[in-house]
This record gives structure tokens, sequence and C-alpha cells, in this order.
């Protein structure tokens, strides 16, 4: 249950409530980065659908690839560090699998978007301030694109929204499939 979704789905100005599916996404092992994320966000849908079959679930999963590999949350601060060192002043994909769930009609939409960080050639002072104030071992990569993460940030492309994994205009048009009105 990402906050920075939650902020996201807010610029819709729809009613909504977070609620954590609790799925395991360490049962979740082999496949590509886009099946691995539909993989979890699936898991999620199906959870949080069974439990609320009269509402229409939103749920999602992401990951970053950078030169051919993947990132999650690192397992320590000397990790997120490397990872950033090793990242910065170089673009990454960002991942996002969208899935909407009526479980009632058991109808379900899946979407991947790719878009594009890149980061800043920042100092390793900059990171050692970046976490200062964060925690980045709840972040994917160790960075999140708010706040004080905005200090590392160069450019990001992509579907407004995906920046939090929640590509907004996709979502928009699944929601819209689904009778809600916007």
């Amino acid at each position: 249950a990402s906050m920075l979704r939650a902020e996201a789905m807010q610029r819709l100005g729809i009613p909504f409530e977070v609620i954590p599916s609790n799925f395991d996404e360490d049962t979740i092992k082999a496949g590509s980065v886009d099946e691995i994320i539909t993989a979890i966000a699936k898991g999620k849908a199906d959870v949080l659908a069974r439990a609320y079959p009269d509402c229409l679930v939103v749920t999602a999963d992401s990951n970053n690839v950078f030169e051919d590999k993947s990132y999650g949350k690192p397992k320590s601060l000397e990790q997120a560090r490397e990872w950033l060192q090793r990242m910065r002043g170089k673009t990454q994909e960002f991942h996002t699998a969208l899935v909407l769930t009526l479980g009632s009609v058991k109808r379900q939409t899946v979407d991947v978007n790719i878009s594009y960080i890149t980061f800043k050639n920042f100092s390793d002072e900059e990171i050692d301030s970046y976490f200062a104030s964060v925690n980045p071992l709840d972040k994917a990569i160790g960075w999140a694109p708010e706040g004080p993460g905005l200090t590392l940030l160069d450019e990001f492309r992509g579907e407004p929204g995906s920046e939090f994994a929640l590509p907004l205009d996709t979502l928009r048009k699944r929601l819209r499939e689904f009778g809600v009105g916007l």
C-alpha cells in the first residue's frame, strides 16, 4: 500500500481507500522484470478482489532496470549507496504493472508501463545528505521521486504518475472502461 501511489490517486479526484493486500511478493521468483511485476500486481489484486468482490481493485508493482539488471529495495545502506553511485549521471528504466480487477464479474485488465529516470551526476556528499533525510531501505533502488529525492533527479520521461508507479493516463482510460466517471 504505497503512500506515493495514494498521493497520485488523489489527483484523479475520485473516492478510494488504501487497503494492504498482504500478498507475499517473495513467492514470485522467476521471469523477466515485466513478468515478475505483473505477477505481483495480479497477486495483490486477486487477494483483494476475493475480499472485496464488488469493489474495483487497483493494484500496481514496479521495478527499476539499469544496465540490463533489475533492482528492488536495497538490503543495506552500503548497497543503496553503491547503486546510486553506479546510476548517477545515467538513465534507468522504471517498469510499472497496473492491474484493475472487478471480482464480481471476473474482469481484469493488465498494463505494463515503462518510463525513464535520469539522475544528475551527484556527489557522494549529496548521497550522504539524501540518506540523512530519508530511509533508503524502504525505497526501490534506495530512492524516491519526492522531497529530498528530487535533488538527485535530472530528468523524468514518461506518463504522468508513473514516477510514483501509477501511470495516470492508463489508469484513467481503464477506469472509464470499467464505467467510472472522471
